[in-house]
C-alpha cells in the first residue's frame, strides 16, 4: 500500500504468505478513514505512519508464525483459538497485539511438544498429527 508522508511516497505491507496476498489496506481502511491529496493518493501524517508501521509489523510476525506452523496445526483449531483469545476485543490494535502473543504461545507449546497446553486450549486434532 502506498501511502504519502509529507509528500515521500512510503510503503505498508502485510503479507499473508499461505493466500500470497497484501492486505495492509484491509486492516488500515477497516479502523480509519485515511486522507487523500488532490490526485487521490493516501496520505498519513509522520505519526499515523509510524503508528501503523509498528502495527502492521506485529501483524506480519503473526503471518510469519501462522506460515511456519501451518503443517503442524488443524486449521480449524487454530482458527477456533484466536477467535476465542479475540472475541472480547474491540479495537484494531488490540486485537493484533492479543492475536501474536496467542500464536506466540501457541508455536511455544508445539516446539516444546506441550500436550498439556494443547490439550487445554482445544488442539486435539492438531496433537493427533
Amino acid at each position: 500500500m502506498r501511502i504519502y508522508v509529507n509528500g515521500e511516497e512510503r510503503n505498508l505491507h502485510v503479507y499473508d504468505k499461505i493466500a500470497g496476498v497484501d492486505y495492509a489496506k484491509n486492516v488500515i481502511c477497516a479502523q480509519d478513514r485515511l486522507d487523500t491529496d488532490d490526485f487521490g493518493a493516501f496520505t498519513m501524517t509522520e505519526e499515523e505512519f509510524e503508528y501503523w508501521r509498528k502495527l502492521l509489523v506485529t501483524l506480519q510476525d503473526s503471518e510469519d508464525i501462522r506460515f511456519a506452523i501451518k503443517d503442524l496445526v488443524d486449521e480449524e483449531e487454530l482458527s477456533d483459538y484466536v477467535y476465542e483469545e479475540t472475541k472480547y476485543v474491540t479495537q484494531t490494535q488490540q486485537i493484533i497485539e492479543v492475536e501474536n502473543l496467542s500464536l506466540k504461545d501457541l508455536q511455544k507449546a508445539l516446539t516444546e511438544k506441550n500436550t498439556a497446553w494443547l490439550k487445554e486450549n482445544g488442539f486435539v486434532k492438531t496433537l493427533e498429527k
